[in-house]
């Protein structure tokens, strides 16, 4: 299992049900990295992507205790109540660990931290105040530090940790 996420200097990653940042450069990284996998994601994060959605040419799997097995599907997702209902899901299909992504929001990428083998961070060299955070990231991941760069009035860096 991998997370993916955009983090500020302060660990932000959103604000109002929305990204902190929308950078082209990151929005096309994420895209090469999930297109085809599996991602997990909570109800906000679902119905903040594109006309409330899950993203296409990806299984998407929703964790809510509210959301309705009609709504689930009628958004492009699969519902999982649990985080072991997740699992279940994906051993049902068999799907690799490999080739699922947490997605968000705070609290579904602090539930999955402790299965995941590498977390794809876009570090954003900017400090605004958020309302949703990424998690503090184990000791027991190692940085592989990407190159700095600079597009859309921002300085980010495609960070890859790995246990």
């Amino acid at each position: 299992m991998n997370a993916i996420a955009a983090v500020n200097e302060k660990g932000f990653i959103g604000k109002n049900g929305d990204l902190l940042y929308s950078i082209r450069e990151d929005m096309l990284y994420f895209a090469s990295v999930t297109r085809g996998k599996t991602l997990v994601m909570g109800r906000k994060t679902l119905l903040s992507l594109p006309g409330g959605k899950g993203l296409k040419g990806r299984t998407n799997i929703v964790l809510s205790r509210n959301m309705t097995e009609e709504e689930a599907e009628s958004r492009s997702a699969i519902l999982a109540r649990t985080p072991e209902d997740v699992f279940k899901i994906l051993s049902s299909r068999s799907i690799p660990e490999e080739e699922v992504f947490v997605i968000g929001g705070g609290e579904i990428y602090a539930l999955f931290l402790p299965y995941c083998k590498a977390l794809y961070i876009t570090r954003v060299f900017a400090s605004d105040e958020g309302d949703a955070s990424f998690p503090a990231i184990p000791q027991d991941f190692s940085l592989i530090e990407g190159e700095k760069q600079n597009a859309g009035g921002y300085s980010f860096r495609f960070d890859k940790y790995v246990r």
